[in-house]
């Protein structure tokens, strides 16, 4: 079976960009290219992936959310300053460089998010094992029989039966995604019901600590509560949908579903096109290969940054080398 690598690439840009301060050429700071290129030279050299999928997030790739929710992500507007903005920007783009170079496959689609993306390439690839590099906790609701995620910050795989840790309890990777549309999701700004936080909720609902639950498990058993003697202030916006920003009702729980759950993916059907054929395409060698990137290296300093030896540029581009020859493989099959 085919091993694949899904990268959430937004994702592992930030990281490094923020987290690899002291990397500097030219003047020009450059910890977000190497701390990119050289996460998936580890993860490749380790793992011995046969494929390699980079995700990017769109223009307007909040839209189909916003359309839905208006205020969804809203909170992240924060203000870069300009040459800040522009590194990032810059460096995002010679990545972008570097993997057509290392015959690493990209998807990019105006209007998409690349959770969707991604969920979309799991459902069509089930003759795949797929491993997706996130630090997203959205993205762990696709573990499966075939999917495992790696999450960054954890240094930690987990697969199929793995609970994952949110703040304050440990859920079962199938459990996620109705938490979250429960208690809501404040990095994402989407509202929860009020009152309603981690540990209130596996105590109402303690079953979902140890078995998988369906949003319908919850909601009938919400509407049990209805019979209860004594209705609590939390049980009462439950049932009737409250936020902090008004009653909802039962349009509570749907919107927060489709917001919320990558079973069902927002992505149209163009974006579905575009994700299949890079799941079935192969790369054609014509004017890309390690030359070209290893021009690029020289250009970015990162020989500064390798081990002191005769052979630590061979060494450095040796899993990419292994990846090109599978992809140059199949391209002539």
């Amino acid at each position: 079976m085919t091993k694949t690598l899904l990268v959430d690439g937004n994702n592992l840009m930030k990281i490094g960009f923020h987290g690899v301060k002291d990397l500097f050429h030219s003047g020009k700071h450059i910890g977000g290219v190497w701390y990119f290129i050289d996460t998936l030279r580890k993860f490749i050299l380790n793992e011995n992936f046969d494929k390699v999928v980079v995700f990017w997030d769109g223009d307007d790739n909040s839209l189909s959310r916003k359309l839905l929710y208006p205020q969804y992500k809203e909170n992240r507007k924060r203000v870069l300053l300009e040459h800040v903005e522009s590194s990032f920007i810059e460096q995002k783009e010679r990545v972008k460089e570097y993997l057509e170079e290392l015959f690493i496959r990209q998807v990019i689609i105006d209007g998409n998010e690349a959770d969707d993306l991604i969920a979309y390439y799991c459902q069509i690839s089930s003759n795949e094992e797929k491993t997706i590099l996130s630090a997203d906790r959205d993205l762990t609701q696709l573990i499966s029989d075939d999917v495992q995620i790696y999450l960054p910050d954890k240094k930690q795989y987990y697969k199929k039966g793995d609970k994952i840790k949110l703040k304050e309890i440990e859920v079962p990777h199938y459990n996620i995604k109705v938490c979250k549309i429960l208690i809501g999701d404040k990095s994402d700004n989407i509202d929860g019901i009020q009152l309603l936080g981690e540990k209130t909720i596996v105590k109402l609902f303690p079953e979902l600590l140890d078995r998988e639950v369906k949003l319908t498990d919850i909601l009938i058993r919400i509407e049990e509560f209805r019979n209860l003697e004594k209705i609590d202030k939390i049980t009462q916006n439950l049932l009737s949908g409250k936020t902090k920003n008004g009653i909802f009702g039962d349009e509570y729980y749907k919107l927060n579903e489709k917001i919320i759950d990558l079973s069902n993916p927002l992505i149209n059907e163009d974006g579905k096109n575009v994700v299949s054929e890079y799941y079935l395409e192969t790369l054609d060698p014509e004017g890309r290969g390690h030359k070209n990137a290893m021009k690029m290296m020289m250009e970015d300093g990162f020989f500064k940054f390798l081990p002191k030896k005769d052979n630590s540029w061979v060494e450095f581009l040796t899993p990419f080398l292994k990846l090109t020859r599978k992809e140059k493989r199949k391209f002539k099959k």
